[in-house]
């Protein structure tokens, strides 16, 4: 439910504030992968209330440091992050949530942990493989693969997502969503430790300000045009708000 608000609200504020004509933001793998490493780290169990107390906390402060960030016009640090770096880091990312989602497509639930207990997962899942999960999913994702090279602009993700929803093959998707437009609330700031929070939404603020500039600028780059780093700063830090 966060994440499909965090896709539609924090994105139309953002392009409010943005000096780019092609930008990407809004729920992204690396931030969410560190931030659920953080609820480990916290103890917290992904999904229970005290997550949900403590997520809204901690985007809070990410949005707070990369308003600090603006400040102190840390956007031309980008500079000196290569590419390489950040592509190793973003690849080593979209690896782990790979093998978390395989035994998902295996008809099982997703993996946690480092490589070991992810593999360890993903072969005890293959033991009692779901063949009709593993024929949707193998399905799907063919589709998707050749969608983007025959017309790479139609919104293909969403039309197979409709399918899957209509599809009945005794296949558990999504739980139910509660419809209705967001209850607005304030965070509440006793739910976890504030010194541990704020080192870690440090981080967070770090990653979704190297990976979006860099990703920016490589647009600006490829097509002849130019953008403000400390304005995409502060539309990065709105749209977190």
């Amino acid at each position: 439910v966060y994440g499909l608000y965090g896709s539609v609200f924090p994105i139309l504020v953002f392009g409010l504030f943005s000096t780019s004509p092609q930008f990407i933001f809004g729920v992204d793998a690396a931030p969410a992968a560190l931030v659920g490493s953080a609820l480990l780290t916290l103890n917290i169990e992904a999904g229970s209330d005290k997550a949900m107390a403590a997520v809204p906390v901690m985007t809070f402060f990410v949005a707070l440091w990369l308003l600090a960030f603006y400040f102190m016009k840390a956007g031309k640090l980008v500079n000196y992050i290569s590419a390489p770096v950040m592509g190793g880091f973003i690849t080593g990312i979209c690896t782990t949530i790979i093998l978390m989602q395989i035994p998902k497509v295996m008809g099982g639930t997703s993996g946690t942990g480092e490589f070991f207990e992810l593999a360890e997962h993903i072969y005890k899942t293959a033991l009692n493989i779901n063949m009709p999960s593993v024929i949707m999913g193998v399905i799907a994702l063919v589709i998707l693969f050749a969608s983007k090279k025959v017309m790479p602009k139609f919104p293909m993700a969403v039309v197979l997502m409709l399918v899957g929803t209509i599809t009945d093959w005794g296949i558990k998707t999504l739980n139910v969503v509660e419809p209705g437009l967001p209850r607005w609330s304030i965070p509440d700031f006793s739910s976890v430790s504030i010194q541990q929070i704020i080192t870690i939404s440090l981080s967070v603020a770090v990653v979704i300000m190297a990976e979006t500039l860099l990703a920016e600028n490589s647009f600006a780059q490829k097509n002849n045009y130019r953008i403000n780093d400390n304005q995409e700063i502060l539309a990065f830090a709105v749209g977190n708000m």
